[in-house]
């Protein structure tokens, strides 16, 4: 599994890029909606490469900007990024996709918010710290206009949108809250067990 912590993050760039070629080849086959959702997630794993390979250093950013725990592999270690990012965006954003495809288009309003959800963290940790964070360009250049778009037009076309858009919003809420919730709690709790050992 080590090598995996590693080197995940290598496949995002080739996979978004396959991902796109395949979507503009199937442009004739799908629904316009269809393609929207789709495109939401090779645009996640641009991001993710720009967070993790170039110019990379988010999980560095996060330890030593975020909790100045002086660690580079502590609260979030690459362990924990590869448990984040793979099972959310690696399966779930092509699970939703699918049941988007295949169900119910307006499932997939949950990958637009999510993916602006996350990208408004990275535009708030960018202001707050007044320093670029690995994952910002991306998220205002690419996510945020194409989420908002994507969002738009699923409220423009289908109707009884009012709880899709709930749902989808309350989904990127409650993913955000458990990732974000697990390495406070990690960090918490190793800075606890530091002051008890120190007593």
């Amino acid at each position: 599994m080590k090598c995996f912590y590693k080197n995940w993050q290598y496949g995002c760039l080739p996979a978004a890029l396959f991902g796109i070629a395949i979507l503009l080849s199937c442009l004739h086959q799908l629904s316009w909606t269809v393609f929207l959702i789709w495109m939401q997630v090779p645009f996640y794993l641009v991001h993710e490469f720009e967070e993790h390979v170039f110019p990379g250093g988010f999980r560095q950013f996060i330890n030593f900007k975020l909790f100045e725990s002086g660690n580079a592999n502590f609260p979030l270690s690459e362990a924990g990024v590869f448990w984040i990012n793979i099972p959310f965006i690696w399966v779930l954003y092509p699970l939703l996709a699918i049941l988007a495809q295949h169900v119910n288009p307006l499932i997939g309003m949950t990958l637009p918010y999510f993916t602006l959800l996350n990208a408004t963290t990275h535009i708030i940790a960018g202001l707050v710290k007044r320093c670029y964070n690995p994952g910002l360009c991306v998220s205002v250049f690419l996510n945020y206009p194409t989420c908002i778009y994507t969002i738009i037009y699923l409220n423009h076309h289908y109707s009884h949108t009012l709880m899709s858009n709930i749902g989808g919003f309350i989904f990127a809420l409650a993913g955000h809250a458990v990732i974000l919730g697990s390495i406070v709690t990690k960090f918490k709790r190793a800075k606890t067990e530091l002051s008890i050992s120190k007593t």
